[in-house]
């Protein structure tokens, strides 16, 4: 989702060498002229870049405002300085957020030095948007093979099942785990079989915020990858906190007028308030931690971090409602 090298397909594996780049020297005139010249040789018909001597991208100026101006004027004074640029290697699914987020039909790619190498054109930027999409729908499912090898109709079943079970696996002695931990809360369950009632809805809670959580991040790094992450943090912790409080409240409300209980509805209320707030904060941290690594935050995704939502919502339920019931 970043600039990670090596790992996954980088921009640079999708640029076009058919654009015009001219000298900021130039006059619109003479630009005009080059244009209509090698027109017929260029795939990127929708921008013009300009660069200096040394081949630097110093701004991009539109067809449109081109034909618009005077013949004599420097194009160096009408350039779009600090266009939107990738670097070679960056991430490719990160020209598509670009791209939505500056409504672009083209985009630059240039060098750690910020020379011009070449440009993405439309045409390839739709096809990493469609094989991108398709990559993030099969990586939610805990599916990490190629995606042709899985959509082809003629594929073997043998080959889907190797491409599915492994994080079945993954999910069923996570889900084992999960068993196991609510085994050792027996005796707060058989005592107040209410509690077993929740389960569902607390798990189901925490996994929708750290789902949330992750989309949010994985966007920002697209995005933004020099955000401030004590920025980002601070205020995902925020938002986690008004949300448990919120629905903390609205259990509460539930369980007091539907069970005349106050104690479980304290319990439940205050089970979900920590179960967001950790899942907030647990999702948005593993995103940036694989980031740092150089690992695809997409991994995170699907059963694995399922799973561990899971359980870690669990212990967190029956940890609170054994201090608050033992100490009655």
């Amino acid at each position: 989702m970043n600039s990670i090298q090596g790992q996954f397909d980088v921009a640079g594996l999708s640029i076009s060498k058919k654009f015009l780049s001219v000298m900021n020297t130039e006059t619109v005139g003479n630009v005009k002229n080059i244009l209509v010249n090698c027109a017929k040789d260029l795939e990127i018909i929708d921008y013009i870049y300009i660069i200096d001597n040394t081949g630097i991208l110093k701004g991009v100026v539109s067809i449109r405002e081109l034909l618009q101006s005077d013949a004599d004027i420097q194009i160096d004074k009408m350039i779009k300085r600090k266009p939107i640029t990738v670097n070679y290697f960056t991430d490719q699914e990160r020209i598509i957020y670009l791209v939505l987020d500056h409504e672009l039909k083209a985009i630059p790619v240039v060098n750690n030095e910020n020379h011009l190498v070449g440009v993405v054109p439309y045409r390839a930027i739709i096809n990493i948007f469609h094989n991108e999409f398709r990559e993030d729908i099969l990586k939610s499912g805990g599916i990490h093979h190629h995606i042709k090898e899985i959509e082809d109709i003629t594929t073997p079943a043998k080959r889907l099942i190797k491409a599915r079970l492994p994080s079945l696996i993954i999910g069923l002695f996570g889900g084992l785990l999960a068993a196991y931990v609510v085994r050792g809360f027996e005796d707060i369950l058989s005592s107040y079989l209410t509690l077993a009632a929740f389960i569902p809805v607390i798990v189901y809670l925490s996994d929708a915020v750290g789902t949330q959580s992750q989309t949010l991040i994985v966007r920002m790094i697209a995005l933004e990858p020099n955000f401030s992450f004590r920025n980002y943090m601070s205020r995902e912790i925020k938002i986690g906190s008004i949300l448990g409080i919120t629905l903390g409240v609205i259990l509460f409300t539930v369980v007091f007028i539907g069970w005349l209980s106050i104690t479980i509805g304290v319990i439940i209320g205050i089970s979900i308030f920590f179960s967001m707030l950790f899942q907030a904060f647990v999702s948005t941290s593993l995103s940036i931690l694989l980031t740092k690594f150089r690992i695809d935050p997409a991994i995170s995704s699907g059963p694995l971090t399922t799973i561990m939502s899971d359980i870690t919502t669990l212990v967190i339920y029956f940890s609170i409602a054994t201090l608050f019931l033992r100490s009655l």
